[in-house]
């Protein structure tokens, strides 16, 4: 399927999600991603925006556990990370989604939680168009790139390019599905 008829059908799905069924799959998907990494030490999550998967309760799970909590911060045409000091460091940022006021160096990152708006079965993500998160990945830094979506964001097959970066696995309310499995 071509990524942009992937990238609306993919909306569309994710729009019409009943919002009762989307917080109840968000928190399962938390769930599982907290039972597959909570041993790591330090994530690179996202704050939600609209539609997507919640991640509010991941973030305040991870926090609260002492762990490294790192969000990104759009600036030009990449992204910057900032570490997580909880909810009153944050400030409306790029495309009116919550960010860390500052930016951070970092060594590596254990584990990514990337949004997407489509995946496949191959892992290959769909996102809004601008590549920030291929860049980041691309860079070497993350050691797990795992995508996080609803069922319902997931198809057969999406063209890829090659400047594409697929995830290393991906966390449902379903399932995790594995790359290399």
């Amino acid at each position: 399927m071509e990524k942009a008829k992937a990238r609306s059908e993919a909306l569309e799905r994710r729009k019409n999600l009943d919002s009762a069924y989307a917080r109840a799959a968000s928190s399962k998907i938390a769930e599982r991603f907290l039972a597959e990494f909570s041993e790591l030490e330090s994530f690179l999550l996202y704050v939600s925006f609209k539609s997507e998967v919640d991640t509010a309760e991941l973030i305040s799970t991870l926090y609260g556990m002492k762990k490294a909590v790192y969000l990104p911060r759009v600036r030009g045409g990449g992204i910057e990370l900032g570490l997580y000091k909880g909810e009153n460091s944050l400030i409306c940022g790029a495309y009116g989604i919550c960010e860390p006021a500052g930016c951070t160096d970092y060594e590596s990152i254990d584990v990514a939680a990337v949004p997407g708006v489509a995946f496949d079965r191959r892992l290959v993500r769909v996102g809004w168009g601008k590549g920030y998160y291929d860049r980041l990945l691309a860079a070497g830094k993350i050691r797990t790139a795992a995508g996080l979506a609803f069922e319902c964001q997931l198809f057969d097959s999406i063209d890829a390019e090659p400047h594409d970066i697929p995830c290393d696995l991906l966390v449902t309310e379903i399932d995790i599905y594995r790359r290399n499995s």
